[in-house]
């Protein structure tokens, strides 16, 4: 993950992917509000460029054929940090358990919007939880001539995204990448 130190403080840069839309940019990164969102509501952003660029070319090229990718300025300090810290990932995992647990004890339907939201509002906001930084496996490319891995089956890139919960952990946001097809 690339970090910037700005006034004694190390920030994480971020990615952050959409639909290309002429000459208007983005002043800020747009908030991803569907209920299947992985890590729930948020502002998502991958570490490394090039899985933002992947994401342009599957999923945000629909309406023009074209995407963007903004660089950001993020301050991850309150987030929980499930790919490189231990105690982070343990405690996000005993989270989404707990959550389960409590689901099937009480009849509640589990589905990933409503996990999301139980950890939302009764653990990550009570916690002051600003954010989540997770991984997932890049098994599954739409494009098949797109390699993930010499060796098959060792995935040893890790896909990582931040989700933030506020805008107010966004130190900057600007045009990284315009128009790319």
């Amino acid at each position: 993950m690339e970090r910037v130190l700005i006034e004694d403080k190390l920030y994480l840069i971020g990615y952050h992917t959409q639909e290309f839309r002429g000459d208007t940019l983005l002043s800020h990164p747009l908030k991803c509000t569907v209920g299947n969102a992985w890590l729930g509501i948020g502002y998502y952003f991958w570490t490394e460029l090039e899985f933002a660029k992947y994401w342009g070319e599957d999923s945000k090229k629909n309406q023009t054929g074209y995407y963007d990718v903004y660089k950001a300025v993020l301050d991850d300090e309150r987030c929980i940090n499930a790919v490189f810290d231990e105690q982070g990932y343990f405690f996000f995992r005993r989270s989404i358990e707990e959550t389960i647990d409590y689901f099937k004890s009480n009849d509640i339907e589990i589905s990933l919007e409503q996990v999301h939201r139980f950890l939302t509002d009764n653990i990550w906001r009570v916690l002051g939880v600003d954010g989540i930084i997770y991984d997932d496996k890049p098994t599954n490319p739409r494009k098949s001539d797109r390699i993930y891995s010499e060796i098959p089956q060792l995935y040893y890139k890790k896909r990582i995204q931040i989700v933030l919960f506020s805008l107010k952990n966004i130190r900057s946001f600007e045009m990284f990448l315009q128009k790319q097809s």
